[in-house]
């Protein structure tokens, strides 16, 4: 079987199938090359390549509010990095709390302040219902409330460059508050401030 390489312009992809690459983001100056060929080809210059070129659907122009997102999948964004360091998946930079459960990524000290804040208050909230003794069930609130505080503790360590373990050292939520986060990307992911 016929294995294809193809470069986005910074760096190679491959070995892929002819199926697999029908699944990659192909244009006509895409340069491809595979066993026989001498040299890197634009895609537009290979007979095989132009069903995959062909597969290319309109942009859409019937929602004007979709315009800006339209601009966006067509002109990716400089902040973009490749997740898994190398991979051609592409992953958008995400807002705050997109995913607050997850211990997964980085997140900047910004969010994990406020993080910490909310669940304070919650806390505290939580607290004066249980003590009073008419809802002693509420109780049961701290599994998510810790589960959330032990995740973003967790994307903020990573954001530091280290493990989610660090977070059980006294008093490290202070360091984590003030320490900036490592430039670029880290073994956790792409930086979050872009």
């Amino acid at each position: 079987m016929k294995k294809y390489f193809y470069s986005d312009g910074k760096e190679k992809h491959g070995p892929l199938s002819l199926d697999e690459l029908k699944q990659e983001n192909i244009a006509n100056d895409t340069l491809i090359w595979f066993e026989g060929l001498d040299d890197w080809r634009p895609a537009n210059e290979l007979e095989e390549m132009k069903p995959i070129l062909e597969l290319k659907p309109p942009p859409i122009s019937t929602f004007n509010k979709e315009q800006d997102f339209e601009k966006q999948v067509e002109e990716p964004n400089e902040k973009e990095e490749t997740e898994n360091h190398g991979s051609s998946t592409n992953r958008r930079k995400q807002g705050m709390f997109s995913s607050p459960f997850s211990f997964d990524g980085r997140i900047r000290r910004t969010e994990y302040g406020i993080s910490f804040i909310i669940y304070v208050i919650v806390a505290v909230f939580v607290n004066a219902i249980v003590e009073s003794g008419e809802a002693p069930i509420i109780g049961l609130a701290y599994i998510p409330m810790l589960w959330f505080l032990w995740a973003q503790g967790a994307k903020r360590c990573h954001d530091v460059g280290n493990n989610g373990w660090w977070q059980i050292i006294p008093f490290y939520v202070f360091w984590l508050l003030f320490q900036d986060g490592q430039p670029g990307i880290n073994e956790y992911g792409q930086n979050p401030k872009g």
